[in-house]
């Protein structure tokens, strides 16, 4: 009944005290070690000469009405003030008689007395949850409190109060939980307060670790004070001992029998919901016990609602030492519920499932976990989430051979083939333990990774054959094979064949297969990656907005299952930015270029060298010649290495070009442009020295080399540019008639997908034509005037760079992203899930456009976030 006195270290909060004092009822609601009644208590002190403070702290005792009037009058004789004692002395002596409403109007009564103004404190007032009376006599006093008395209340759940009526006379201050969790600065001020010299980075980390729970800051400068490495205290927390003794006194020994027994099996997870936690106690209650806990003010939120099943999210801290006190005091019990965890998680996440087989002393099962999924989770793109496994698992095992195949596959898909031949044949030796089903298994999965070895070692045109066989090998085989196998096997051979370049319409029919296969398997990631494979091959058949619709849908859906870096959509991501280069679009073109740039995997040169030419050529187009010259410098650098494909030195002959035009070089690009072509060649390059020619001054030579362009097989995009020039060309050498026809070609082409490209980037003399055209008589009077108004508007395009700003927490993942720490060790770090940072990632890379570590940072750097 007495104001507590103020702990050393404790820091002044004025964000919070201006609230506290603005209102004449504050209510502050947040868990154990929210910082609750210390705010109350320098409220009180504050107003100590003005305002004597009636501080009463609620236990179980006043559940009883009666206890509940007696103690407030004994802690209204206590306040020190003088004038009320005669008054409430014929009350205390009548406390225990009378009936509990009549003595709280008499106590009022006093009060109304007196003309001093006074603060009424009520504190751990969630003893009253359970007692509707007691509850009853709070809401009387707050219904017929004078107006010289102010009443905070702290609780970690408020009772069932009548509290609608203060909100609507605004005479209310709610305090939660997110309000009261200390701010960044906050917790500085707690380091400086405490005499701890700790470097920025270190306080941040704290600061993020605990999520700003006050208990949790204090807990950490205490553990910094008697540690040698203060730096490492914010790993440290999930051991610290005086924090989980803080855990199970204040908050554990608080709850219920059957709450108590429901936390502790339930904090095997920080993120858990209903389907889950029924599922590993054989429950039906799961849903009512969590939303008790959220009602009881519990270190638990609810998370996302969307989905079918709910999810709600344990504070970190929390579950791990909940995790440590049920492994300490019930080991059968926590071996139990980890073996069904892994049954749960096993069809939703194969690595929190392995997490759950291991802690619960269950290699093999683990080991076989992996087996069965972690091709499911190398198709999705997650491949930490395969090698995060790798590590969890025992080095021998009867299915240790898929963990080296796992690996031989990621090394061959990253272009390290020393590493992947070396756990291939680890693989192959430890085939023998397997059953024979699972062996015939893992030789189909081996004949995957052999793909990646002939492609990255012979090329892609020995890679093609051996796919090619492969599949009638599957074909004639009286086994039926697996169809990720058989869809995998596919997508390699489309996805070659639509790099060669040689049967354009051959690679279309591969990847519409696979993605027929993977799609009655349920292969979505699979069925995706084939799909955005054939963006580019599709090219051949001329719907390019149809095209555009599916590499957008393609994305959109990976985006909806959290694969924004599923790297194999690199050919979708490339499609639009090509389009849009075609389009005239030229900095949301450069955006999803780059963007696809980052994602094309090391050994796929092929589909590198596309990019780094449509790229270098928007960058031309921008003015950004120094982007254009060292993209052309590395395309330069893979075809001396060896990494090219046979037409691409007269694709960068054409760059050359036109990189010396735009330097104002005419004469070295028009003499490049002479040279006489060479076999075999590029599509667009006649139409590349065509142009250079052209503005040159040679529009003879550039009629000839488009004649180079054979009309009928060529694609749309291609007719529209070769018709642009030649109507340049003629209009140059007077030929209006011509220019008139050539132009009216190049609209036909343009119109039904909008590729404006080559019109926008023309310059004036476009648009004296275009307009002359209009006057000459056109079946394409729309694009015309569209043309000319982008041309008189300018750059007509939206920036989608990097668009959405990151979150804070965003940021500071990213920061980690330049160092040399795992996705494992940043969670460590942040104390969240891995889940949860690898959530944060993946929106950082959609954010930034890109989908790797070193494209993020490079990324980031551009955009100054470093």
């Amino acid at each position: 009944m007495a104001t507590p006195l103020r702990p050393p270290g404790i820091i002044d909060r004025p964000r919070l005290s201006s609230f506290i004092d603005r209102r004449p009822v504050v209510v502050l609601v947040g868990m154990a070690g929210y910082g609750k009644s210390t705010l109350l208590a320098a409220a009180a002190r504050r107003q100590r000469d003005s305002e004597p403070a009636l501080w009463l702290t609620v236990d179980d005792s006043d559940r009883d009405p009666l206890r509940l009037v007696s103690d407030l009058i004994t802690a209204a004789s206590l306040s020190g003030l003088d004038e009320l004692g005669a008054d409430l002395e014929p009350l205390r002596a009548s406390a225990l008689r009378a009936e509990p409403l009549t003595l709280v109007d008499a106590l009022l009564e006093v009060l109304y007395d007196s003309a001093v103004p006074l603060t009424l404190v009520l504190d751990d007032l969630q003893h009253l949850s359970e007692s509707k009376a007691s509850a009853h006599v709070v809401d009387h006093v707050l219904r017929w409190a004078p107006a010289n008395m102010r009443i905070a209340i702290a609780a970690r759940v408020v009772p069932p109060l009548r509290l609608q009526r203060l909100r609507l006379e605004d005479r209310l201050a709610y305090i939660t939980h997110d309000e009261l969790a200390f701010s960044p600065e906050e917790t500085v001020e707690a380091v400086r307060a405490a005499g701890l010299e700790l470097d920025a980075d270190t306080v941040d980390t704290l600061h993020r670790t605990t999520d700003g729970w006050p208990a949790g800051v204090r807990m950490a400068i205490l553990a910094a004070r008697r540690s040698d490495r203060p730096r490492q205290v914010p790993l440290e927390l999930r051991r610290d001992q005086a924090l989980a003794d803080y855990l199970a006194t204040e908050v554990l020994a608080s709850l219920s029998d059957d709450i108590r027994e429901f936390v502790l099996d339930s904090c095997l997870d920080e993120q858990v919901c209903v389907s889950l936690i029924d599922t590993i106690r054989g429950t039906h209650d799961a849903e009512a016990y969590l939303e008790q806990c959220l009602a009881d003010g519990l270190f638990l939120t609810r998370g996302d609602v969307s989905s079918e099943d709910a999810w709600y999210h344990w504070h970190p801290l929390f579950a791990a030492h909940i995790r440590r006190l049920l492994a300490a005091n019930l080991p059968r019990r926590a071996q139990a519920l980890h073996e069904t965890a892994a049954s749960w998680w096993s069809s939703v996440d194969p690595p929190t499932a392995i997490r759950h087989a291991m802690a619960a002393g269950d290699s093999e099962r683990a080991s076989k976990i992996f087996a069965d999924r972690w091709l499911d989770l190398f198709l999705e793109g997650r491949v930490d989430a395969v090698l995060e496994a790798v590590d969890q698992l025992p080095e021998t095992s009867t299915y240790s051979s898929d963990a080296h195949l796992a690996k031989a596959l990621i090394f061959g898909q990253h272009g390290s083939l020393v590493a992947a031949r070396s756990e291939l044949d680890l693989a192959r030796g430890a085939a023998d333990l397997l059953p024979a089903a699972a062996r015939a298994r893992l030789e189909d999965r081996m004949s995957v990774v052999e793909l990646f070895r002939i492609g990255h070692d012979l090329g892609l045109g020995p890679a093609v054959e051996s796919g090619a066989a492969l599949l009638d090998l599957m074909d004639r085989s009286q086994r039926a094979p697996d169809p990720a196998i058989r869809a995998s096997v596919q997508v390699f051979v489309g996805m070659a064949e639509a790099r060669l370049q040689t049967h354009p319409k051959l690679p279309l029919e591969m990847l519409r297969s696979s993605a027929t296969t993977a799609h009655d398997a349920g292969l979505l990631a699979l069925e995706l990656t084939a799909l955005a494979e054939s963006c580019l091959p599709a090219v051949a058949e001329g719907r390019l907005s149809e095209v555009r619709d599916l590499a957008s849908s393609v994305l959109a859906r990976a985006e909806e299952r959290g694969w924004v870096g599923l790297v194999t959509l690199a050919p979708a991501v490339a499609y639009l930015g090509w389009f849009d280069y075609w389009r005239g679009n030229l900095r949301e073109a450069r955006a999803q270029l780059e963007r696809s740039l980052s994602m094309v995997l090391p050994f796929d040169w092929e589909l590198r060298g596309l990019v780094l030419n449509f790229l270098t050529k928007t960058c031309l187009s921008l003015g950004d010649l120094r982007s254009a010259r060292r993209n052309a410098a590395e395309i330069t650098s893979m075809i001396e290495s060896g990494h090219a494909a046979p037409w691409w030195p007269s694709m960068l002959a054409g760059l050359d070009g036109l990189i010396l035009l735009a330097e104002g070089n005419s004469h070295d690009a028009v003499a490049l442009a002479s040279r006489p072509p060479t076999d075999p060649e590029y599509r667009l390059a006649p139409c590349h020295r065509a142009k250079v020619l052209l503005r040159g001054g040679r529009p003879e030579a550039a009629l000839a080399e488009l004649d180079r362009v054979p009309a009928p097989e060529v694609f749309v995009h291609i007719q529209c540019l070769a018709h642009c020039l030649a109507a340049e060309a003629h209009a140059v050498l007077g030929s209006a008639d011509a220019a008139h026809a050539s132009l009216e070609l190049a609209l036909a082409a343009a119109e039904p997908d909008e590729l404006y490209g080559p019109f926008l980037g023309a310059g004036e003399a476009m648009t004296e034509l275009l307009k002359s055209h209009l006057r000459h008589g056109t079946a394409h009077p729309t694009a015309v005037t569209h043309v000319l108004g982008r041309i008189v508007r300018g750059e007509d395009h939206n920036v989608t760079g990097w668009g959405e700003r990151l979150t804070e927490r965003e940021r500071v993942i990213l920061q980690y992203l330049a160092t040399n720490l795992t996705n494992a060790e940043i969670a460590e770090a942040e104390f969240i899930s891995l889940h949860t940072a690898k959530t944060h990632i993946a929106h950082i890379y959609q954010k930034l456009g890109v989908s790797s570590r070193r494209a993020a940072i490079r990324r980031a750097a551009e955009l100054e976030l470093y």
